[in-house]
């Protein structure tokens, strides 16, 4: 029997600390608020929801390929972190930023973010390879797998978001600071991503 317990306290610890698209949702609701981060949002939830059906769904084959292909998407993936890091210092140097101009708060990104997102693969890969197949390879065991991961995903993104519209005013006011400050843990993140 599939253990729901513990498989939704991890994918919990997993989306809700700070990762990549976390950190882009805070940035984006801090610049933006939550209706112009809503096609970042979107889209990288979607993609996050094919991503763990085929991972869930190819499991077993996953498990035979990701050795040769996780260095490579690593580096790929810290590539892509240290722009997304470089597009938060840049719009800290601006007084005022617009989403679409800059192409951070859109579908495209958002989908770009989660192809390259290593902390989401691995979730992906761990809550089915660990909590799931082990038990059963049914269908609707995959499917209720990549629901409640993007259920809390959801939660998460909203959250990070909501809670950068919150401090706007605080952004607004300390913006280069604090988009140094969210730029580094961004290159943080891009780091451990490599080691």
């Amino acid at each position: 029997m599939i253990d729901f317990s513990g498989m939704v306290l991890y994918l919990a610890v997993s989306a809700f600390t700070p990762g990549p698209n976390n950190l882009m949702c805070m940035y984006l609701g801090a610049t933006y608020g939550l209706k112009g981060s809503r096609k970042f949002i979107t889209a990288s939830m979607a993609s996050v929801f094919v991503k763990a059906l085929l991972c869930g769904l190819l499991n077993v084959a996953l498990a035979s390929v990701i050795p040769t292909v996780v260095p490579v998407l690593k580096w790929v993936g810290a590539a892509y972190m240290l722009y997304l890091a470089w597009t938060m210092l840049k719009g800290g140097l601006k007084k005022e930023a617009v989403a679409e101009k800059r192409g951070e708060s859109t579908y495209s990104a958002g989908i770009l973010l989660q192809l390259l997102n290593m902390k989401s693969w691995i979730s992906a890969i761990s809550v089915f390879s660990v909590y799931v197949v082990p038990y059963t390879t049914a269908l609707w065991a995959v499917l209720t797998g990549a629901s409640v991961m993007l259920g809390l995903l959801i939660v998460a993104s909203l959250c990070w978001c909501l809670f950068g519209r919150a401090i706007k005013d605080l952004y607004e006011k300390y913006r280069l600071p604090i988009s140094v400050l969210m730029a580094l843990s961004l290159v943080y993140c891009a780091v451990t991503a490599v080691l």
